[in-house]
């Protein structure tokens, strides 16, 4: 036997239905550790912010409630879009995302 023949395959559809059993503290943790793990650009895209001009930061920041949390760096620039993060911010509520 080959070792390919001793990996067993998982697809989406498996997964779905896994992360479909878990606890909601589990989904969670779960995709807690997969954000993190991905690249800023990623992170971005996941959270629809990828034309609002900010970057996704990891660290500590303050919340304004449970839903949503912001953290602006180098508020003094000229560059700062606050149109796009309220539009940011609508669309993720138009999606379920907050």
């Amino acid at each position: 036997m080959s070792d390919m023949e001793n990996i067993k395959f998982v697809g989406v559809e498996e997964l779905d239905r896994l992360i479909d059993g878990l606890s909601s503290e589990d989904k969670e943790e779960l995709a807690s550790r997969i954000f993190k793990s991905l690249s800023a650009e990623s992170r971005s895209r996941v959270l629809g912010l990828t034309d609002s001009g900010l970057t996704v930061i990891t660290g500590s920041f303050v919340s304004l409630n449970s839903d949503i949390a912001i953290n602006i760096q180098n508020s003094n620039s000229s560059t700062l879009d606050v149109e796009a993060i309220f539009k940011a911010l609508l669309e993720n509520k138009k999606k379920g995302k907050i």
